[in-house]
């Protein structure tokens, strides 16, 4: 038995100096005026974060290894939440090279600090800056519960392969969203989530030549927002209300890969990256959007590179490399400025070199 603990705490404040100019409107939705006046929106919060852990790592028998234990989580911040949390996971090498785990664990976790409140929504009513759903319940800590099982094969000559599955179950799953041209990110909670998906992996390594393929699928939904709803339209918040819908960060399909090899001192790389896009909103003739109802296209990006290290006798070493990122220049969109939670488009690096030097002490 090898027995564990561990205890951790952290605090945060933040601060929020904003003056937003608007335009007071009638009930009707008319302007008032054309002069616009100012809404002053300044506050600060300070958050804290209690956690402590006891863990056993039981070796059972020479081949099973049997991990457990307990966390205990509290925050407090604009809401506060606390959980005891059980953990499980066992190992087990069947056959020499061939190795099998599985497990569970329970999540508590709370959202990020950053958040637009009841307080600041208020202020905007009556105003040409008003949102159309006036909702706004405070984002909360998600509750999760985890499951892992999969299995490592060491083949002859240096092959290793694995498959690994994943199912995660969440209450109040937590996200994010850029709503509006500014990068920031702001919280809102699905009601319920889930999430699963597999993991192919295959590497080689020999003295002087390694690689690595990998291959992952994954199905990321969450259903009926409870949280920062001002941020939605009525039509969006009804549809999701009662359906599944597919996370905007859930790319389906992923494969990636590398090699490199070591000649006469030099080491050669290359890497690639296949995915099937994020998410986007499906238009349908009616003019009605669902959201996140498509994926963006496919798209591939290749990087090369070589270092090399040279030894400066009593000096050390010195590490030279030079690096081609998206080799191809492939043209790319990440995101299309649609989808829940996206308010801009963003697109992948353009062709770049990088020569980068690094000295040891």
């Amino acid at each position: 038995h090898t027995v564990r603990a561990g205890l951790f705490a952290q605090s945060d404040h933040s601060k929020s100096a904003t003056s937003s100019q608007v335009i007071a409107l009638d009930p009707d939705g008319n302007q008032i005026t054309d002069i616009p006046e100012s809404i002053v929106d300044d506050g600060g919060k300070t958050e804290w974060i209690e956690s402590g852990y006891l863990q056993d790592e039981w070796k059972v028998i020479e081949a099973v290894t049997l991990n457990y234990g307990l966390r205990f989580d509290h925050f407090t911040a604009f809401t506060s939440a606390h959980q005891l949390s059980p953990r499980l996971n066992v190992v087990w090498e069947v056959l020499p090279g061939t190795t099998v785990h599985g497990g569970y664990a329970r999540y508590l976790s709370p959202p990020p600090f950053e958040l637009v409140g009841n307080e600041t929504v208020a202020k905007f009513v009556g105003t040409t800056a008003a949102p159309s759903v006036t909702e706004a319940d405070t984002p909360q800590a998600e509750q999760a519960n985890y499951y892992d099982i999969g299995v490592q094969q060491k083949l002859d000559a240096g092959f290793t392969v694995g498959l690994d599955t994943y199912y995660k179950q969440s209450h109040n799953l937590i996200d994010e969203g850029q709503f509006g041209a500014p990068i920031i990110l702001t919280p809102f909670n699905y009601a319920q989530g889930k999430q699963y998906g597999a993991e192919l992996t295959g590497n080689y390594a020999s003295e002087n030549l390694s690689a690595y393929v990998n291959l992952a699928y994954q199905s990321a939904k969450g259903k009926n927002i409870d949280s920062a709803q001002f941020n939605f339209s009525q039509a969006e918040l009804n549809y999701i209300a009662d359906r599944y819908i597919d996370l905007d960060h859930e790319q389906r399909f992923t494969a990636s890969g590398g090699t490199s090899y070591v000649w006469q001192g030099t080491r050669f790389s290359a890497d690639f990256l296949v995915g099937s896009g994020l998410r986007a909103n499906e238009v349908l003739p009616d003019g009605f959007s669902i959201p996140n109802g498509t994926h963006l296209p496919y798209y591939t990006q290749v990087n090369l590179g070589t270092s090399r290290v040279f030894h400066l006798d009593s000096a050390g070493t010195l590490t030279a490399r030079f690096d081609i990122i998206n080799a191809f220049d492939k043209i790319y969109e990440i995101r299309n400025g649609t989808g829940v939670g996206v308010g801009a488009p963003q697109y992948g690096p353009r062709r770049g070199f990088f020569v980068g030097f690094s000295k040891s002490l």
